[in-house]
């Protein structure tokens, strides 16, 4: 039973539909996409392709690369879809109000389908439907900055910081190295050193 739901949480996240897989293991995937398309608060990227067209062959490539670029984090939410499907199920997505006319067709909708707007259509400004371009037409449409796997904020203290179980924070800093200070070196008596260190040092001057 969690295998199951773990199956459908996840192809939640990104969702892949041809006609060899649009109805498979009993979970009708063209209806499961129409049902989130219907969300007023969803975000979702669509693509629909053509099977055996020149340009649809060279863009999917690059959309399933969204796949392994995105952050986990970003994938995650409950409010981000991201689906290619091919364009004769996608006539039987309710919620896709307008229906394409080329192929591929990239598509932001949101608001239950009231908000549709093409990816062709949006600011970005080399649409060269490359996943660069893919990145930052997503950034720009949902307002998101760190939404890849290497834009994830950095901390810019240098503190590790570890989570608890009840929500808090502690902070904790990396221990370093550091050599020896010019008055604990002076107060070394190298006729009768204490230790290996302070042996080696009075042999070598190593510190």
């Amino acid at each position: 039973m969690l295998q199951i739901i773990f199956y459908l949480f996840y192809i939640m996240v990104f969702l892949h539909i041809d006609k060899s897989n649009y109805n498979k293991k009993g979970v009708d995937k063209v209806n499961q996409l129409d049902d989130l398309l219907g969300s007023k608060t969803n975000k979702a990227f669509v693509l629909i392709f053509m099977e055996g067209c020149g340009p649809c062959n060279a863009t999917r490539p690059e959309w399933n690369k969204l796949r392994n670029v995105l952050s986990k984090d970003f994938l995650d939410r409950n409010d981000i879809v991201v689906a290619s499907i091919d364009h004769t199920l996608a006539d039987n997505l309710k919620n896709m109000k307008t229906k394409p006319s080329s192929f591929p067709t990239m598509r932001y909708i949101t608001s239950s389908g009231e908000t549709a707007v093409n990816y062709e259509d949006s600011p970005v400004v080399n649409k060269d439907r490359k996943i660069d371009s893919f990145v930052e037409w997503i950034k720009l449409t949902t307002g998101e900055k760190n939404i890849t796997k290497s834009e994830r904020p950095k901390n810019k203290t240098g503190i590790k910081q570890r989570t608890y179980s009840a929500g808090k924070t502690r902070k904790i800093r990396r221990q370093t190295g550091g050599k020896w200070s010019q008055k604990y070196k002076k107060s070394i008596n190298c006729r009768r050193p204490k230790g290996f260190s302070q042996r080696q040092h009075c042999k070598y001057g190593r510190k």
